[in-house]
């Protein structure tokens, strides 16, 4: 009964181009289940079950019917599936959830004890309205006990009585929980949003963005594996609700409509497909149904299909200062020279364009009062890459800024090291030794030398007049947080400056050299994508002195 979410939740009409294309392949089969009114939303209760709502059975008394359809309010039911799809034994669910209104849209955790669904605004035997006298939806949270009763319900701590809050459903790892509503923020009728389920309930909601939602509405979001299933009656559609295919990663794709007959020209939603045997169920008002709303059995034959797509992503800096540069655009052409897309920068001076695989592209920065900066690229056949690109803009080129000069390394030891090393020198790893300093440690961005960097520098300078035969190289590295190219460009500023200062204090400019190594030779495992401590990656933020001749 789709309609009666429509019309509690006080839509508008919006318009948002989506692709037409569909995608995946399907059989699918009415159910005998169905009754004139209407049934729908389904959701899995284990393997061999179902749960879906439908208008309370049984006598009708006074008060027990929404005036919006002439049906009595919905309640839960449970089904056993049989073999080839169909619902038998159904009964309404035991325990504390059906009430005299309505109640549906359900998702369980992997072990059936929790439980999340979606409820008008009713809790202690209390109807909550708006100011407008209205009652919109909360979802609810309660326990499934032993006997299969639902108990301890209570409402999420997000639900308010001045927007409708929905359609539950649940990342794979069951962290993540995914809604819809009509709250503050929302940027159409109804969008998807995710909070965080931890020990100490729940983060605050997200709102999946532009991306996947529109200025239509947004229903009956469905986790398959990294797949978010969703419907919407945004256009390029084929007529109402229809249902669409995202996926969950970092960078999200365009949503991908799927093909008929999983949507038609009605409405169409819930959609919801077990991950191991292909095999799902969908709600439709479409024609041909035994009465309103009717649930379906499909079989997927084949899968959806997303474009192979990557996200350039970037900063804009003054390749003098390293300053981030506000105000600066930065555009992607196609090999014939085409705009694909032009952003400016956001208050971060960062980025981000989403490209096709296997692809060649031009990237310009630029920013008036500024050398623009081309980078050419050919893009790879990874889906869901990211490509990391730093854009300098000011006078000459990237590679005046990059000591591209070879280095030099003994091994196994370097020559003239005594057996037993002074307390000077430590060995830190294979076959490499530095200068026994303290960590020195640069401002954000920055390569200027502050007093305890000075200090320590000190240190090299007085081992160096100590061995005068002794070379060095003052080498500089960053961790793997922020663009690759511009940890390059950083460190090697950074190195420059310790050799800078070493030869000013009087060393000969032949016995000590530097580089910067930017994130490439990370002493611990932090590198991208992985989770770390602000001290795990402060290890890697580091400039060696690595002895080089004794």
């Amino acid at each position: 009964m789709k309609n009666y979410i429509l019309i509690l939740l006080l839509l508008y009409i919006g318009v948002l181009t989506a692709q037409t294309e569909g995608s995946g392949k399907y059989t699918v089969k009415i159910l005998e289940i169905n009754t004139k009114n209407s049934d729908f939303g389904t959701a899995f209760y284990g393997d061999n079950r179902l749960v879906y709502a439908t208008p309370k059975k049984g006598i009708t008394i006074v008060n027990d019917v929404w005036i919006e359809n002439n049906q009595r309010f919905l309640e839960l039911y449970t089904a056993d599936i049989s073999p080839d799809g169909e619902l038998l034994n159904s009964k309404p669910l035991k325990g504390d959830v059906n009430t005299r209104y309505h109640e549906a849209d359900v998702v369980f955790t992997k072990d059936l004890k929790t439980v999340y669904f979606t409820r008008n605004n009713y809790y202690n035997k209390q109807l909550a309205r708006d100011a407008k006298e209205i009652t919109n939806l909360a979802m609810f949270k309660a326990t499934v006990n032993d006997k299969d009763e639902w108990v301890n319900v209570i409402p999420m701590p997000f639900n308010d009585v001045q927007y409708s809050v929905g359609h539950p459903a649940l990342s794979k790892d069951e962290k993540i929980l995914y809604f819809i509503s009509d709250m503050p923020g929302t940027l159409g009728q109804t969008d998807i949003y995710k909070t965080e389920i931890n020990e100490s309930g729940f983060g605050n909601p997200i709102n999946l963005g532009p991306k996947i939602n529109s200025s239509s509405k947004e229903f009956s979001p469905f986790v398959d594996g990294y797949i978010l299933y969703f419907s919407s009656d945004r256009s390029g559609g084929m007529g109402g609700l229809d249902v669409y295919a995202t996926k969950l990663t970092e960078f999200t794709p365009e949503p991908v409509l799927l093909n008929a007959p999983i949507n038609s020209n009605a409405d169409d939603f819930t959609f919801i497909i077990n991950e191991s045997t292909r095999k799902g169920y969908i709600s439709s008002k479409r024609s041909g149904g035994k009465g309103d709303d009717d649930l379906f059995h499909f079989i997927e034959e084949e899968r959806v299909e997303f474009k192979c797509r990557q996200l350039i992503t970037g900063e804009v800096r003054d390749k003098n200062t390293t300053e981030i540069i506000l105000g600066a655009k930065v555009a992607i052409k196609d090999a014939e020279g085409n705009i694909v897309k032009e952003v400016e920068v956001d208050n971060e001076g960062a980025f981000a364009i989403p490209v096709s695989c296997e692809t060649a592209y031009t990237l310009i920065g630029k920013k008036e009062g500024y050398t623009s900066q081309t980078k050419s690229f050919t893009t790879s056949n990874e889906a869901d890459k990211r490509l990391k690109l730093l854009v300098l803009l000011g006078t000459g080129s990237i590679s005046e800024l990059i000591d591209e000069k070879p280095i030099v390394v003994a091994e196994p030891k370097p020559e003239g090291l005594p057996e037993v090393l002074p307390e000077e020198i430590v060995k830190v790893r294979p076959s490499t030794y530095i200068v026994n300093i303290e960590p020195i440690y640069f401002e954000l961005n920055s390569s200027y030398l502050n007093k305890e960097a000075k200090r320590e520098l000190e240190k090299v300078v007085e081992l160096m007049n100590k061995y005068p035969e002794m070379i060095i190289e003052s080498g500089s590295h960053t961790d793997s947080r922020g663009i690759e190219g511009y940890n390059v460009w950083l460190s090697t500023r950074r190195a420059r400056s310790t050799v800078s200062y070493i030869i000013d204090r009087g060393i000969d400019a032949s016995r000590i050299t530097g580089k910067g190594y930017g994130e490439s030779q990370l002493i611990n495992e932090c590198s991208d994508n992985i989770n770390c401590t602000e001290a795990q990656h402060a290890k890697n933020r580091r400039t060696e002195f690595v002895i080089i001749k004794m």
